[in-house]
């Protein structure tokens, strides 16, 4: 699905918080399109203009400068279905009767999975651009890394609770989980170093990596007791 059809999906949801005209539409669908291929800085408002079939000045009666339409990526990725079904899986998590942290691993690697290779183009600006716009770092620290690692960390709390991974702090926890899924993610779908891998294998060896690292070795039965 491309990413108009996306945003068209969402405008036409009742449970979007997105608001946009069929030219506004154009316009940041045309936007993310040219700043994943060229990047922010190499992407002039006149080809977006053009690639949206507007006049460049009717791009900024609906955005001041070529950076808020930066700025408005992050409100698209919230909205999008599978980052809801994320968050709704967060919340979820620890309904589920005897849940392990390995389920709850499995869940998290496999949505982002999902994310990452219908999202391409998305995926690829917020990994280009973070690093050289605070701004958008912020937005997307406030709209979505933050309620994502205050729900996590709950999670964590519990999983050590049940002695089911290590009693280390949580926020660390949290943030070993994040930065190894993250550059899993990079090196597989932006990076591509190795364009022979076989991605159901790599990801069940980022699962036992993780839980390498995290779980708590099972306890050696003595052959006396």
């Amino acid at each position: 699905m491309s990413i108009k059809e996306l945003l068209q999906e969402l405008l036409d949801s009742n449970n979007s918080k997105l608001v946009m005209t069929e030219k506004q539409l154009n316009i940041i669908c045309a936007a993310i399109e040219l700043f994943s291929e060229k990047g922010f800085a190499a992407t002039s408002t006149s080809e977006i203009a053009k690639r949206a079939g507007v006049a460049e000045g009717t791009i900024f009666r609906h955005y001041k400068t070529k950076k808020d339409l930066l700025l408005a990526i992050p409100d698209c990725i919230v909205e999008l279905q599978i980052s809801k079904t994320f968050f709704t899986q967060l919340d979820n998590i620890l309904e589920q009767p005897n849940v392990s942290f390995e389920k709850f691993l499995r869940a998290v690697i496999s949505n982002r999975k999902d994310f990452a290779s219908s999202n391409m183009v998305l995926i690829k600006i917020i990994f280009q651009e973070l690093p050289f716009h605070p701004d958008l770092r912020l937005k997307m620290t406030e709209s979505l890394f933050k309620p994502a690692k205050e729900k996590l960390v709950k999670i964590i709390d519990y999983f050590k609770d049940q002695g089911q991974i290590k009693d280390l702090p949580s926020k660390t926890i949290v943030n070993f989980i994040f930065t190894t899924i993250f550059g899993y993610m990079f090196t597989c779908y932006i990076a591509q170093l190795d364009l022979d891998w076989n991605i159901e294998k790599e990801t069940e060896n980022l699962v036992r990596y993780i839980m390498n690292g995290l779980c708590k070795p099972a306890s050696p039965t003595s052959e006396f007791s």
